[in-house]
């Protein structure tokens, strides 16, 4: 009967799920329909992802004059484009051979490189180099010039140079005949002239400087103390002392507050040698507190202390100066009774320790 045939047909092409798998029955006639093998449909794949490609950038600093490579150059990667306060992507430092090279930075980007810091005698290079990386590496080079009150070098080992003579260009400022006993304020107005500030030392005496009269009570004679108030009147000759660091950082503090200068003043008593001889490398002056002649500190006078009473030993002989330079074991000067001159640098560190490694800078 026709109606049995129909229904074996459409049982041979029926669909049979077994277990998770999909399985298809045929006739053994071969005819149209599913897989003879029964094997699991295979599953759909992904195209794989495109791969983003990257290179290096690799940064050179040499000397401007003979093209020696610089060690120790610092440079940050920025993304152009970007925030200036964003940080950078990193930084890198260049070897030996003046070179730094980058991690992998993504083509197509323009990357912008500024030179953070370098090591001494250098000046940091101001330029920023811009630069897309379109290649496996990029190349870009920097020089540096020679800070200019470094006046001579000597090699000191691979991409490094030793500073062997320095001297700051500080203005001769004679503390006579307006201030007789005015050594620390008449040093600390050449330093702030050598930075651009337009002030005199008799300003700085007369308005800035923070003193106390000497004053007679009972047979005493009463002052300040020295590391408060300047001790009299640098003015008078007979009635002005001196004072230490702490009085005349106070004066150029009152002297920047006036004239709404961002300028401060920093008391770096007890500072050895080589941080004095640092101080200069970097181009900073410093008012250092010494004797007259560089001889031993005379202590031969007295005061009584007007805020305690104590019995203040004196000395006679402190001076103050301006260190501003140094070359040959010799340091250059600037004595405010004397003009620029030279000493011994031995003899003129010793006499700066024997009279307790007083000293001051001002950051212009």
């Amino acid at each position: 009967m026709k109606w049995f045939k129909i229904g074996i047909i459409a049982a041979a092409a029926c669909i049979l799920l077994v277990g998770a798998g999909l399985y298809y029955m045929s006739d053994s006639s071969g005819g149209s329909g599913g897989s003879k093998t029964g094997a699991p449909a295979p599953a759909p794949t992904e195209a794989p992802a495109p791969q983003i490609q990257r290179g290096t950038i690799t940064i050179t600093a040499t000397d401007e004059t003979n093209q020696r490579p610089i060690k120790g150059a610092v440079f940050a990667i920025y993304a152009s484009g970007l925030n200036e306060d964003a940080p950078p992507l990193e930084t890198v430092t260049t070897d030996v051979t003046g070179t730094a090279i980058t991690s992998p930075l993504d083509y197509a980007n323009d990357y912008l490189i500024r030179q953070q810091s370098i090591s001494l005698p250098y000046a940091v290079a101001e330029e920023e180099l811009h630069t897309a990386v379109n290649a496996p590496n990029q190349q870009v080079s920097t020089t540096n010039a020679i800070l200019p009150h470094i006046k001579a070098t000597q090699p000191a080992g691979e991409g490094e140079l030793a500073i062997s003579k320095v001297y700051l260009d500080v203005p001769l400022i004679m503390q006579k005949p307006e201030l007789p006993n005015g050594c620390e304020i008449t040093s600390l107005t050449a330093v702030l002239n050598y930075y651009g500030y337009d002030t005199t030392k008799t300003a700085m005496a007369d308005t800035y400087l923070p003193k106390q009269a000497f004053s007679s009570k009972d047979g005493k004679l009463y002052g300040p103390d020295p590391n408060q108030l300047y001790a009299g009147d640098p003015r008078s000759q007979k009635g002005g002392f001196y004072s230490f660091a702490p009085p005349i950082v106070v004066a150029a503090e009152n002297y920047f507050a006036a004239s709404s200068r961002t300028g401060s003043a920093q008391d770096i008593s007890g500072s050895t040698r080589e941080q004095l001889i640092e101080q200069l490398n970097k181009g900073v002056p410093v008012v250092v507190w010494t004797t007259l002649d560089m001889s031993k500190p005379n202590f031969n006078y007295g005061w009584y202390l007007t805020a305690t009473g104590e019995y203040y030993e004196a000395l006679v002989n402190l001076h103050v100066v301006v260190l501003n330079g140094y070359e040959d074991g010799k340091v250059h000067v600037m004595n405010p009774l004397q003009g620029q001159v030279t000493y011994d640098a031995d003899v003129f560190f010793r006499s700066y320790e024997e009279m307790g490694r007083h000293a001051l800078v001002v950051n212009g």
